[in-house]
């Protein structure tokens, strides 16, 4: 998983609202916070202007605390 959907979470954004401010469609959104697909260097670009967090950061691999497994 990625740190996109942690801080995403945090900031009580949903998945739909995120999709509404990049233009990135929820299925590759979620996808891409499972680790599934690699983000264009455009959805890079959007997602972090729209959560306002350094793309290193936003795209690092962390541990899913739901599974206890790294995606």
């Amino acid at each position: 998983m990625l740190r996109l959907k942690q801080i995403r979470l945090q900031r009580g954004l949903s998945l739909t609202r995120l999709c509404q401010l990049t233009g990135i469609h929820p299925s590759n959104l979620s996808r891409i916070e499972k680790g599934l697909i690699y983000p264009y260097p455009g959805w890079r670009k959007r997602l972090t202007e729209a959560i306002g967090v350094p793309e290193d950061i936003l795209f690092e691999v962390v541990k899913d605390e739901n599974s206890g497994r790294t995606a």
